[in-house]
C-alpha cells in the first residue's frame, strides 16, 4: 500500500479523500441530530436518510455520463466545492426548516455521485494494474477508519459546539479537499460525444447487461445487498431487546459497540485484501467473503452475548471488504475505459436501491419473525444468493 501512496496523483487523492471524509463525518451526526431536535420525530429524521439514498439511486447513473466526457480533475474539484457551497445553505438559510434539510442531504447526497464514478474512473490510470486492489482499499479506508474512531467525537463536536458550527466546518473540509485535489495532473475524458446525453445515460445503464463481468458483480451483490443491509436497519432493535434486555439506555451502548466493531473490522478488511487477491482469483475472494459474510450475519441471530455479537459484527466487516474491493477491481478491468464511470455510476444506483429495500426488508422481518430470525432469514439468503453465484457465474474470468 505504501507503493500506492508514494504516487503523487494517488496521494493528493487520499489525503483530499480524507480531508473531505472528516467533514462528512460530522456532517451526518449534525444532520440527522438536527433534524430529530428540530422536529421531535424519529420518522422525520429518518427522512434525511432516504433522501440520501433517493439522490444516490436517482442521481447517480444520470451523472455519471459527465465523467467520461469531461475532465476528470475538474469534476472532482467541482463536486467538492459544489459540496461545501450546499452545506453552507443550512447555517445561512435552513436550520429552522426540515424542508430545507432534506434538499441540503438530496444535493449533498447528488453532488457527491458525481464525484465517486470519476475517482473509480481515474484510479485505474493513475496505478499500474496489480496495485488496483490496495488502491481500492486505500479509496475506502478514509471512511471505514473514520467511521471506527469519529463517530464518537463527531457526537461530542456537535454537542459541543452545535449544529451551525459543525456544518461551517463540514463545508470548510469540502473547500480544503477540493484545494489538495488541484495539485493533480488533469485527466482527459475517455469518451467522446457521439449522441444525445440522454442516450450516453441509457448506453451506460445498458452497458452492466452487456458486459458479462459487470452483469455478473451487480447481479450477485445487489440482492446480496438488499439481505445484508438488514443488519443497518435493525441492529439497534438487536442490541436494545436482545443484548440488553430492553434496557434502552444499555442498548445504545452496545448499539454504539456493535458499530465500532464492524467498522474495526472493515479496517482490518482493507489491509488484508490486497494479501488475499494476490494468492486467490478475485471471483473467488468475491464468492467466498460474500458467502462468510452472510455465515457471520446468520451467526449473530443465534447470540444473546454482546461480547460474541461485537465478534461476528467485527468478522462481517473484515470479509465485507474481502468482496467488496474485488467486485470493484474486476469492473474496472473488464470496463471499456469510455464506459468506466457510467458503469460506477450504475453500480452505485443499483446498490442505493438494494440497501434501500434492504432497510425496509429489515424493518417487516423483525416485525414479523423477531429481530433475531431477521437476522439469521438475511444470513442465509446471503450465502444462498454467493452459491448461486458461483454456480451461474462460472464463466466470469477474475
Amino acid at each position: 500500500m505504501l507503493k500506492v501512496l508514494q504516487n503523487p496523483d494517488f496521494g493528493r487523492l487520499f489525503v483530499s479523500n480524507f480531508v473531505s471524509e472528516v467533514g462528512n463525518q460530522i456532517y451526518r451526526i449534525a444532520l440527522m441530530a438536527w433534524a430529530y431536535q428540530l422536529t421531535e420525530s424519529p420518522a422525520l429524521a429518518a427522512g434525511v436518510m432516504v433522501f440520501s439514498m433517493l439522490a444516490q439511486a436517482i442521481v447517480a447513473p444520470l451523472v455519471a455520463p459527465l465523467a467520461d466526457m469531461r475532465e476528470r480533475k475538474r469534476l472532482l474539484v467541482f463536486s467538492e466545492v459544489t459540496s461545501g457551497f450546499a452545506v453552507m445553505l443550512l447555517p445561512l438559510f435552513f436550520m429552522n426548516s426540515i424542508a430545507g434539510i432534506y434538499l441540503v442531504a438530496f444535493l449533498v447526497a447528488g453532488v457527491q455521485r458525481l464525484g465517486e464514478p470519476a475517482v473509480m474512473a481515474i484510479v485505474p490510470e493513475m496505478v499500474e494494474k496489480d496495485d488496483l486492489d490496495a488502491a481500492n482499499s486505500l479509496i475506502m479506508l478514509p471512511q471505514r477508519s473514520l467511521e471506527m474512531v469519529f463517530l464518537g467525537l463527531a457526537g461530542l463536536l456537535v454537542a459541543t459546539l452545535g449544529a451551525k458550527a459543525a456544518f461551517w466546518i463540514d463545508a470548510a473540509s469540502f473547500f480544503l479537499a477540493a484545494l489538495v485535489l488541484l495539485g493533480m495532473r488533469d485527466f482527459p475524458a475517455k469518451d467522446e460525444p457521439s449522441g444525445s446525453y440522454w442516450s450516453m445515460v441509457v448506453d451506460g445503464l445498458s452497458y452492466i447487461a452487456k458486459n458479462p463481468t459487470a452483469r455478473f458483480v451487480v447481479g450477485v451483490l445487489a440482492p446480496a445487498a438488499a439481505l445484508g443491509a438488514v443488519e443497518g436497519s435493525v441492529a439497534v432493535v438487536l442490541a436494545t431487546d436482545v443484548l440488553a434486555k430492553g434496557d434502552a439506555k444499555l442498548g445504545t451502548i452496545y448499539y454504539g459497540f456493535l458499530d465500532a466493531a464492524m467498522a474495526a473490522g472493515a479496517v482490518l478488511g482493507l489491509f488484508v485484501v490486497p494479501y488475499v487477491t494476490a494468492r486467490y482469483s478475485r471471483r473467488a475472494a468475491f464468492l467466498v467473503g460474500l458467502a462468510l459474510f452472510g455465515i457471520f450475519e446468520a451467526a449473530i441471530g443465534f447470540t444473546s452475548w454482546v461480547g460474541w455479537a461485537m465478534l461476528f459484527f467485527a468478522l462481517a466487516g473484515i470479509v465485507n471488504q474481502i468482496f467488496i474491493v474485488p467486485a470493484r477491481t474486476m469492473l474496472q478491468e473488464s470496463a471499456d475505459p469510455k464506459f468506466m464511470a457510467r458503469l460506477f455510476g450504475g453500480w452505485g444506483a443499483a446498490m442505493s436501491t438494494a440497501i434501500v429495500i434492504g432497510f425496509a426488508l429489515g424493518g417487516f422481518l423483525a416485525e414479523w419473525i423477531g429481530v433475531s430470525n431477521a437476522f439469521i432469514v438475511a444470513g442465509v439468503g446471503v450465502f444462498l444468493v454467493a452459491v448461486a453465484g458461483a454456480w451461474f457465474g462460472r464463466s466470469v474470468k477474475a
